[in-house]
Order: structure tokens, then C-alpha cells, then sequence
């Protein structure tokens, strides 16, 4: 009997994401690339890995761009938010040599990439979001400070009092304020197809969280967030591939947070939950039928651990 040949598939900016290489492989062949290679965990795990510069570096995008025709790359996996906007302004450019960038067109990374911009949509699309305050003077504590545009909670904090909001805002003029919403807190892995079909919403509680990434996580079918998940879809026109929603269920009432237009470090519950991500995005680069789907376990909780990957250093 025949067999298909796997396709090439390069995750960039690997780094930890050993989970993620592991379930691109049931499906293709994984290379990999990183700033600093010999010391990424998923690349040790990858068929081949790459040295590539760091996002910021004028040179980066032709280094890549490189690597998938050397190596007959088919479809890039960007992982981390700096290459977000680069990756997406340049996916015409890796079209033309039949490479699929999966990641949404540039208009829908530009608005999600700013906490700012992300309150406007929302409030623009009359979803409920949590407050901007600008006036500390006369607000009512606590708060919820994080920094404009961060990834990973980096710089998120509770702020209890005034004086501990100017504190932060005297430290870095980059600060947002938002009322502070004391309910349970979500991670909703959504999928769309090319034809900007929904084909999976995964709702995953978080539990527990470190450094920004969820350590403790619960996945739960529930069918108000679901359905205000698909009615957000409906108004992303030109989101593609793997969205990350942050969102708060007070009562029956849905508060969206932000969006992150790529896999979310929480995702190996979703996929281990039987929401394969990666064989949609292969089967959509494939040009198969995507459906939608809910078929994946309900209420299966993740436990996150630290593992060891030991390599020999003398070459480094």
C-alpha cells in the first residue's frame, strides 16, 4: 500500500516547546529554530534545527525565508509574539514559493499586539472587556496594571492603591490600568481554517499559572464561552490558523481579555484533549475538509512539570 510522504514543517523561536514538536511530528517532518539552538529543549527533539538571528535583526526574515527553500519547507509555525507582525506582513512573500505561513494576515496581529488596541476592538464589537483606567486619582481599587505591549504577563500585576499605581507608572510610561474582574479565568485554543471557518474552540481553565503560563489547567466545555467565542470568530476577518483568547466568566457574563494570534503555551492540554491543532493546519494546507468539531475530553486536567533534556556541551 502507498504511502503519503510527510510534508516539512519549521517551528521558529522553538526555544521550550518540546510538546508542540512532538505533535507536529505525528504528522510531518519537524525542523526547528532558535536564537540560541544547542540550548533550546525543542530543538534537541527536532530532526534538524537551524541558527537563526534574533526576530529584531534586519537579517532575520531572509535567513528564514532561506532555510524553507534550502530544506522544501512547507508551512512555518511562528511561536512567540515579536515575530507575529513580521511573519504575517511577509506570508505573501513566502506564498509565492509555495510556503504557507501559518498565522493571521498583519491588520489582525497589528490590533491584538497592543493592550489598547485590543480594549478598542472589543469595546468597538460590543464585547464586555474589562475597563481602561486613566484617571488613578478617583479610581476604585485595586486595579489590574500590565504593560502595553508584553507577552506572558510580563510586568502584569494587582495594584492595590494609587500610590501603587503611580509607582508603576513613574517606572514605565508603557502601563495600562484596567478595573480589576475577580472571577475565573480562562484560555480558549480557537482554530480557523483559510476559509475563515471556525473548526475547534477548546476552552481551557487556568488553575494555576507561572511566569505567565498556565502550570495547572483544566479543559471544560463550556457552552457560554463557546458560543461567545464563535460569535468573536464571525468578526475576525483575516485571523487564521491557531488564536490563544484570555477571557473571564463572572456569572453568565463573558469579559475578553486579549487574543493571541498563535499557540498558546497551555495548548498540550487542548491536544491532548484530541483538538489536534497540527493536523488541522496540515490537512487545511492539504486543502482537506475541516468540520466543525467539539470532540475532545471534557474535564481533563493537566499537570505541568519540569523534565530534563542533557546534551554534551563540549561543542558549545
Amino acid at each position: 500500500m502507498a504511502t503519503t510522504e510527510k510534508i516539512n514543517v519549521l517551528i521558529t523561536s522553538a526555544g521550550r516547546r518540546v510538546s508542540l514538536v512532538k505533535n507536529f511530528q505525528q504528522h510531518s517532518n519537524v525542523f526547528t529554530c532558535d536564537a540560541n539552538p544547542e540550548l533550546s529543549a525543542a530543538c534537541q527533539f527536532s530532526g534538524k534545527f537551524f541558527k537563526v538571528p534574533k526576530v529584531n535583526d534586519k537579517t532575520y526574515l531572509d535567513e528564514l525565508f532561506n532555510i524553507c527553500k534550502k530544506n522544501n519547507i512547507k508551512i512555518v509555525i511562528p511561536t512567540i509574539d515579536p515575530e507575529l507582525l513580521i511573519l504575517s506582513k511577509a506570508k505573501r512573500r513566502f506564498k509565492d514559493k509555495g510556503i504557507m505561513v501559518a498565522v493571521s494576515d498583519y491588520k489582525i496581529c497589528k490590533t491584538f499586539s497592543l493592550k489598547t488596541n485590543t480594549f478598542e476592538f472589543f469595546t468597538n464589537s460590543h464585547f464586555l472587556t474589562p475597563k481602561i483606567i486613566t484617571d488613578l486619582e478617583t479610581a476604585q481599587y485595586p486595579l489590574f496594571a500590565k504593560l502595553n505591549n508584553s507577552s506572558l504577563s510580563k510586568g502584569a500585576t494587582k495594584v492595590e492603591n494609587m500610590e501603587e499605581a503611580l509607582i508603576l507608572k513613574k517606572k514605565n510610561k508603557n502601563y495600562v490600568f484596567q478595573e480589576y474582574i475577580k472571577a475565573p479565568e480562562f484560555t480558549v485554543d480557537v482554530f480557523i481554517n483559510k476559509n475563515g471557518k471556525t473548526v475547534c474552540i477548546v476552552p481551557r481553565k487556568r488553575l494555576e499559572v507561572r511566569c505567565g503560563e498556565v502550570s495547572k489547567g483544566q479543559t471544560v466545555k463550556d457552552k457560554t464561552i463557546i458560543k461567545n467565542i464563535k460569535q468573536l470568530c464571525e468578526m475576525l476577518k483575516g485571523a487564521y490558523g491557531v488564536l490563544t483568547v484570555q477571557v473571564f466568566k463572572k456569572g453568565d457574563d463573558i469579559y475578553f481579555i486579549e487574543i493571541n494570534p498563535r499557540f498558546g503555551g497551555g495548548y498540550p492540554l487542548s491536544w491532548l484533549a484530541g483538538a489536534d491543532f497540527a493536523k488541522f493546519i496540515i490537512d487545511d494546507y492539504e486543502n482537506k475538509t475541516l468540520n466543525y468539531t467539539e470532540d475532545w475530553k471534557d474535564n481533563l486536567i493537566m499537570l505541568r512539570y519540569d523534565a530534563e533534556v542533557l546534551i554534551d556541551g563540549c561543542g558549545i
